[in-house]
């Protein structure tokens, strides 16, 4: 007797024979790979640089350490590494070193006479493709002993092992004078905040130092380096020091007839020993100039077995123009979902790389002067993504937090909010912001330290998040706010932060 052939039989028979045909047209799905952390070494510096090789392999990352060089590391890859880590240091004249590893040489695109025809630069081995642009982050250890790669190692290690806490979410930023005209020089403090404000996620929160004598933000200056250095050991995603420096020094303003700078040498006495603090961008001239005998600012710091756990900043002069950009672009990255140093800083300069602002470009493009007709301004921004050097593992891991699942409805006695709450998240911190916070310019400057340093914490107020009674930790998540504003929720967890804002008007 003759049987109806079974269907599933006929769909599994198709099932194969389709997935026959994918595999042989190389089109079948794969499985997903690994990212791929790439550190080229010299060999006397890989032994001390196992134990993050072992960090980042139970991270999930396939791992290749190579003593070849560069170009010779990435062209024997398997495939296009996503992190690339160089582990030693670059010095012309030097190559005969045993941490000897160069950096690339690139043109500089030049608007003053006295500038170098090149500089040095990490960023331009993550070029993979030759079109000028980046592909890939690309961070350096730029040590020139085993002591020092351990230094560094044991800093992104216990970067990486904190726990986290809401002290993550501050953002510290330094605005120097950019003493170019009065104009610019009064405008350029609010211009700072401003942006801020309008660009960073909703949930940071920042806290300032001005350079300009009549913002309240300013503070005493003499003691503006121990005031920055007390905030950034507090916590933070990063911190930003924006404004004109030296290989060596960071200009923040005149003050009694004498510049006020900050160095390594004044962050020493407090960050001479851990914890480490969070990475530290300088959006400045020279900071990063680690391919010299003396080592530069970004070096010094990166160096201070309490001092940031990476660096950044421009191994030559930058230009305000597209360094306002990246800062722009920096701020909106932190919000958008990548982890990591090295990819957070890419995608913030692939993006201020075509960033447009015509009222922004014409304040700032001319300001330095120029040795054409007109400064070109594709040139500033191809030479931006290149000159500056991450100084430290690019795949260092940020305590940026993760989205909280939370609502808020209209009630009689105000707004009523409830959090759901995540997985292995124990606490919940409910933080309150004034709508529309601002400092108010002072009228007359402070006669004293004290009252200048009082007048800037009270500015820096403005943007904290107030503390307001927490739920329990053990039942519901929800609450009652009766004003007009922003309420911040943080859940806390061992290893993981969540956050939510929500508006209340």
């Amino acid at each position: 007797m003759n049987r109806p052939f079974p269907h599933r039989y006929l769909f599994g028979l198709l099932e194969v024979v389709i997935a026959l045909l994918l595999l042989s047209s190389g089109l079948a799905p794969a499985a997903e790979k690994k990212l791929l952390w790439l550190a080229v070494s010299k060999p006397d510096l890989t032994e001390p640089l196992k134990p993050l090789a072992e960090k980042r392999r139970a991270d999930g990352f396939e791992v290749l350490v190579s003593s070849k060089p560069v170009e010779a590391s990435l062209s024997t890859s398997s495939r296009r590494p996503d992190f690339l880590l160089l582990v030693g240091d670059d010095e012309p004249g030097r190559e005969e070193s045993p941490w000897y590893l160069p950096a690339k040489r690139m043109k500089l695109y030049r608007w003053r006479n006295v500038q170098p025809q090149e500089f040095a630069s990490d960023a331009a081995w993550g070029d993979l493709d030759g079109d000028g642009v980046p592909d890939i982050p690309v961070g350096r250890i730029p040590a020139r002993s085993r002591a020092q790669v351990a230094l560094v190692v044991r800093k992104i290690l216990a970067f990486e092992s904190q726990p986290p806490t809401a002290a993550d979410l501050q953002l510290a930023i330094w605005l120097g004078s950019p003493e170019y005209n009065a104009a610019i020089n009064a405008m350029a403090s609010g211009l700072g905040v401003a942006m801020v404000q309008t660009k960073g996620p909703q949930w940071l929160r920042p806290w300032f130092v001005s350079g300009d004598p009549g913002d309240p933000l300013c503070g005493w200056p003499p003691d503006q380096p121990a005031r920055f250095t007390r905030q950034v050991q507090q916590g933070g995603i990063l911190s930003v020091l924006m404004g004109h420096a030296s290989t060596d020094a960071f200009y923040s303003m005149q003050f009694a007839g004498k510049p006020i700078f900050y160095t390594a040498g004044d962050a020493a006495g407090e960050l001479g020993k851990g914890p480490p603090v969070p990475p530290m961008v300088f959006f400045s001239c020279e900071s990063g100039n680690f391919a010299r005998p003396k080592p530069c600012q970004a070096k010094s710091l990166l160096f201070l077995p309490g001092g940031p756990v990476a660096t950044i900043g421009a191994s030559t002069e930058s230009h305000p123009l597209p360094n306002y950009f990246s800062g722009v672009c920096l701020l909106a990255a932190l919000g958008g979902g990548e982890k990591r140093l090295g990819a957070i800083w890419l995608a913030a300069q692939r993006q201020a790389s075509r960033k447009r602002d015509f009222l922004i470009e014409m304040l700032l493009r001319d300001v330095e002067g120029s040795l054409e007709k007109e400064i070109n301004v594709e040139k500033l921004r191809r030479d931006q993504m290149l000159m500056y050097a991450l100084l430290g593992d690019p795949a260092t891991r940020l305590r940026l937090p993760e989205p909280l699942e939370a609502s808020v409805e209209r009630a009689e006695t105000g707004w009523r909010w409830r959090a759901r709450r995540p997985p292995g998240a124990t606490h919940l911190e409910v933080g309150f912001r004034k709508p529309q916070a601002l400092p108010v310019s002072q009228d007359q400057k402070p006669a004293g330290a004290e009252e200048a340093n009082k007048a800037s914490e009270t500015a820096n107020g403005c943007f904290a998040f107030t503390a307001q009674p927490s739920p329990p930790d053990d039942g519901s998540w929800e609450g009652i706010c009766d004003r007009p504003g922003w309420l911040r929720l943080v859940a806390i967890g061992p290893s993981t932060l969540h956050v939510a804002v929500l508006k209340l008007e």
